[in-house]
Order: structure tokens, then sequence, then C-alpha cells
């Protein structure tokens, strides 16, 4: 009789298991909890540091050449003054767009130096949508780093990582606004480090990662798994695919602190 309780007993477990199986309510494979896992650190990155990122608008007037021939081409002949206007230079309003991150709750804002360059007007939109202008506070060309400073107390951080132990493999993740796609997160690994010879100035310490990155990614932050800030995005290889680059956030800590006195 004991053994027929036992046997039942024994029975039972099984089907037991097997509906819970189906049901989705056992023990998920290894592979499947690791990936599970995986994911919930990407939204826990997305939702720590998306606050800290910000768009960048540059507005800044220049002057264009005008196409064919100058004005001098025509004088003293009868189309002279019908073409007067076409040899002129004309200026216009160039918009150049980029991505920042808030390194201070004061409102301090770190991006490239590139996206602010010449810049007549800055405008500063946050991850909540509200739109503030910016003033640059200092920039490095040869580094291509630039600090920008909104009208704004209590804005959230973005914790800055160490950049001098990357290692090869480990993830990387660009926050960034690629062609204006606000708050878009991408996600790769550290392709290699110490790159050098990319043509910005003599400077050659470059991060390289395949996470996505294109125009108005730059300035934004590469990140760690942690959600630590490793890098500046900054350029990309054109002809390329999955090949970007960033500065290392040691060299931009060195180069900010005396901005931030």
């Amino acid at each position: 009789m004991q053994k027929r309780l036992w046997s039942i007993l024994l029975h039972l477990a099984v089907v037991l298991a097997a509906l819970a199986t189906v049901w989705g309510l056992g023990p998920r494979p290894a592979g499947a909890a690791t990936a599970m896992g995986l994911q919930d650190d990407f939204i826990r990155v997305a939702r720590q540091v998306m606050p800290s990122v910000v768009s960048l608008k540059a507005t800044k007037v220049v002057t264009m050449q005008p196409y064919g021939p100058s004005e001098d081409f025509y004088r003293g002949t009868p189309f002279e003054g019908v073409f007067r206007d076409f040899g002129r230079p004309v200026q216009r309003r160039q918009v150049g767009q980029g991505s920042g991150f808030v390194i201070n709750p004061k409102g301090y804002i770190l991006t490239n130096q590139h996206v602010v360059a010449g810049a007549q007007e800055l405008q500063v939109r946050l991850n909540d949508g509200r739109q503030l202008t910016g003033r640059v506070i200092g920039t490095n060309p040869r580094f291509d780093i630039a600090l920008v400073q909104v009208p704004m107390q209590g804005l959230k951080p973005a914790a800055l990582g160490d950049s001098d132990h990357l290692q090869v493999g480990q993830w990387a993740i660009a926050i960034g606004s690629p062609f204006g796609l606000e708050h878009t997160m991408t996600v790769g690994i550290v392709s290699a480090t110490g790159r050098r010879g990319l043509g910005q100035g003599t400077y050659g310490d470059f991060i390289q990662t395949d996470a996505s990155i294109n125009p108005g990614n730059s300035g934004g932050p590469l990140l760690d798994i942690n959600g630590q800030v490793i890098g500046i995005n900054s350029m990309i290889a054109a002809q390329a695919q999955g090949i970007g680059f960033a500065i290392p956030i040691n060299l931009a800590k060195r180069i900010i602190a005396p901005w931030l006195r």
C-alpha cells in the first residue's frame, strides 16, 4: 500500500512539473534566464541614464559663395547689371544637431566641440521636452570636447565611469539623437581601444565600438553595462558599418576640470 502511494505521488509530481513547463510556471533554462537578466540590465541603463541625455541644436549664420561666374565675370558686358546679384555671397542660417549629457546638477552638459563650434544660438532640449538656451563655458578643439551650461538647477547628472581599464569585448551602450531621433539607444561592444590616426588633430586614443552611431549622436554618452559613462561619442568611419569612435571619459574629466571651478 505504501509503495503504491509513493508511486502515485511520483507520477503526480511528474505531471505537475510537465504542466508547469507548458504553462510557463517552471524554471527557465539557464540560457533563457541569462538573456532575460541581460535584457533587464539594458532596461535599467535606459531608465537610469535617459533623464541625463539632452539634444542640442546649434544655429549660426554662414556666408555662402554663389555658384557659377563671379560678379566681375560680366563687368563691361551688356549683362553686367542683369547678373550683378548672382555673383554676390549670401548669408544662410545653418542648424547643426548633436547630443550631450548632464554631468553636474548645476546645469553643466558635456558634448563635442564640433557640435557647438561657431554657434550663435544654442538650444538644449531635455528628456522631459523642456527647451533651454545654453551657453558654451569652454571648448577644446584638439580633443573635440566642449562644456555647455543651461540656466537650471537640479538636473540629474550621468554617472562618470573609468575609461582607463576598458576591455575589448565588454558591453558598450550609446544614447543620443541620430538624425534628430531623440533618446535613441543602441547596444554593441568595445571593439578596440587606443585607436589613432583618425584625422582629429594630433589626438589619438579613441574607443572604437560597433554600437550604432550616426550623425546626431555626436556628444552623447557611451556607457558600460552599469550605466556609467565611459566615453563621448564623437565620429564614425563614413565608408564603413559598425565602426564608431568615442573620446575616453577620463580624458574629458581632466580637460573640463578647470572650467568647473
